[in-house]
């Protein structure tokens, strides 16, 4: 496709984008041979910089990573694949803190093509920031070295506001490239800003996102979603290792279901070998945090009721939380190491490269052409589990909650394309799911504490921390038919059937 067409479609305003690349060029004219940059990369800086803002009119707050969709999703005269990555990454790294390990589009390459995306991300940057005003008036007058890297001198009556909002986003050009940019030889302590916010956080249309209508692709609403969810993974994954609160652990279990949810949606329009590769990479991962995530559960959990068990119990209770604070802590390392293994760097590499090559995936089935019918199988999954009554053992009510789950991923899947309505068919499920999801985190605490029933130390304390959950687990069973009934109802099921008809 055309780069000029691209620019049309998404009404990408063409004054702003000119000058951006404009100053690009200059800048990088005016570097390349001190930092080594190749020739054959002026034509990516000129295309990064016409498409910096080209999801601006489709989702203004998030207009960077949208455009790096955008990128993905067309195949851009000239551009080879890395390339067309190589601008993917320049696109989503124009604006916002840069954070390249969250980025598929930067994962999928090599280091040296994540190094040249970097560098020419740096220059974007700085040359987006000198129309800050969006005036098309400030004009590069030199770039000179100074003591400690390089100055601008610029003219215009925007130049001050311009050079100092340039300067602010200098912070990768300095990790890049190792050298200050300053402005006439000192850098601001702080950008001004200008009236009613930065230019670039409006736009006068807002264009409904290409992935969110029934006629899209599914494999291009999946590869949509497959990069959000890789970025939360990856998000979650750096504050893991931090390891400075719990939630960390359970964010990255939610990135890994519905990676692996979102992956089991996409088998009929994508690779199918890949896909399944990707699901049991995932898979590690999940059981991994899982084995950390549970002892986190019930660590806090005997904290907040240890007022609930005798006072006698208390050096008990510490043994107990003693024991499994080891185990969490043994836990947590596994899940570091499988972070830091090769293998995991690989799985990044290819699970990267899949969502960002559309040349493997079957873009002829529509999302209204699948949406309704997986849908309603997953609802009736659900149902199939209620043969005369809900049932009672422990396994059985867990294969629920996981269908139960499926079925919420299914909706989080397409909610963009059913709308807002979509949270009257997802809160009475998500009322359920929570309610199973107590009653399995109490299977689990007597899984994990049966190994300490025996400690001559803690043993006292599971036993007496066993018998009130066995109380609460009688309060739950008890309350669940009348969730089941609001998701087992003629109400809710033409609830669910309107959301079908706008598919």
């Amino acid at each position: 496709m055309k780069l000029t067409n691209i620019l049309d479609a998404y009404q990408v305003d063409l004054a702003h984008a000119r000058q951006v690349a404009d100053h690009a060029l200059a800048l990088f004219d005016a570097v390349a041979e001190r930092y080594g940059l190749p020739q054959e990369h002026r034509h990516l800086i000129e295309v990064g910089a016409l498409l910096h803002n080209v999801g601006l009119t489709t989702n203004p707050p998030a207009h960077h990573l949208v455009g790096r969709d955008i990128v993905l999703r067309h195949v851009i005269e000239d551009l080879s694949p890395r390339e067309q990555a190589i601008v993917a990454c320049m696109v989503a790294f124009h604006r916002k803190k840069v954070r390249p390990q969250l980025e598929p589009a930067f994962l999928s390459l090599g280091k040296k093509g994540q190094a040249q995306a970097l560098a020419l991300s740096a220059i974007l940057r700085v040359a987006d920031g000198l129309d800050y005003s969006q005036s098309q008036s400030t004009t590069i007058v030199a770039l000179e070295p100074v003591e400690d890297g390089l100055a601008l001198r610029l003219s215009g009556p925007n130049a001050a506001v311009d050079g100092a909002r340039a300067v602010a986003k200098a912070d990768l050009w300095r990790k890049v490239f190792g050298e200050r940019l300053t402005l006439d030889g000192a850098t601001p302590d702080a950008a001004p800003t200008v009236d009613g916010g930065a230019p670039d956080e409006a736009a006068s249309t807002v264009l409904a996102p290409w992935y969110a209508t029934p006629e899209a692709p599914l494999a291009e609403l999946g590869r949509v979603l497959l990069r959000r969810h890789l970025r939360r993974l990856r998000s979650a994954e750096r504050d893991v290792r931090a390891d400075a609160e719990i939630e960390a652990v359970h964010a990255l279990r939610v990135a890994t279901r519905r990676l692996r949810a979102t992956l089991r949606l996409l088998a009929p329009v994508g690779p199918a070998g890949e896909l399944r590769a990707h699901a049991k990479a995932v898979g590690r991962v999940a059981r991994a945090a899982g084995a950390v995530r549970d002892r986190d559960v019930l660590l806090a959990d005997l904290l907040a009721r240890a007022a609930e068990l005798p006072e006698g119990l208390a050096p008990s209770l510490e043994a107990l939380r003693a024991n499994l604070a080891a185990e969490r802590q043994k836990a947590h390392a596994g899940l570091i190491e499988l972070f830091d293994s090769d293998e995991y760097a690989a799985f990044l590499r290819a699970f990267a490269a899949t969502m960002n090559n559309p040349s493997e995936w079957n873009d002829t089935p529509r999302v209204r052409d699948l949406g309704g019918s997986t849908l309603w199988r997953h609802y009736e999954a659900l149902r199939a589990h209620d043969r005369g009554g809900l049932p009672q053992d422990e396994e059985a009510l867990h294969a629920m909650r996981i269908d139960g789950k499926r079925m919420r991923y299914v909706l989080e899947l397409f909610a963009e394309t059913l709308g807002p309505r979509t949270d009257e068919a997802v809160t009475p499920l998500v009322a359920f799911q929570d309610y199973l999801g107590a009653l399995n985190d109490i299977a689990v605490a007597r899984q994990i504490l049966a190994p300490h029933a025996g400690d001559s130390a803690a043993g006292a304390a599971v036993a007496a921390y066993l018998a009130l959950r066995e109380r609460e687990q009688e309060r739950l069973r008890a309350g669940l038919p009348a969730r089941w009934d609001k998701l087992n109802s003629g109400t809710y099921r033409r609830k669910l059937m309107e959301l079908i008809v706008r598919l």
